[in-house]
């Protein structure tokens, strides 16, 4: 059985997604970030970095920390959606890389500026929004 600690954040729901792809059974465990439960001595024995999401896994005792790698292991887990081949697995790799190194932190950091910054600033608007705009392209075409 697999534990998820995670909360409503395009980057927490990144696993619940694929363990709903995959059909690994889970179990569900909120991690309420406004009420700092991230910061718990509970949480941050999962992460030390005090970052949802995070997941334990009963069968094997693995506990991972960061999206990304909790990703490839389930993938690799359960031989699913990762290919084995090196052509495949490179391509499935780089896109993942993608989205971990630029459309995750560029989309957040945008959405951040323009929803959550204490005052306005348009010079951090205008640079993440125009990167998010860049980014749009590889993934439309």
């Amino acid at each position: 059985m697999i534990h998820l600690y995670t909360y409503t954040t395009p980057n927490g729901r990144k696993p619940a997604i694929l363990l709903e792809e995959i059909g690994l059974p889970y179990t569900l465990h909120r991690v309420d970030l406004g009420k700092g439960e991230q910061f718990s001595s509970e949480f941050v024995a999962l992460n030390p970095n005090s970052k949802i999401p995070a997941i334990k896994d009963e069968d094997t005792g693995v506990t991972i920390f960061e999206s990304g790698a909790i990703l490839i292991y389930l993938a690799e887990k359960t031989g699913k959606l990762l290919p084995a081949d090196v052509a495949g697995r490179a391509q499935v790799m780089a896109w993942l890389m993608f989205q971990m190194a630029s459309v995750g932190p560029m989309f957040g950091q945008l959405g951040h500026f323009r929803r959550s910054a204490p005052e306005p600033i348009d010079y951090a608007v205008n640079r993440y929004e125009q990167e998010t705009l860049r980014l749009l392209i590889p993934i439309c075409a």
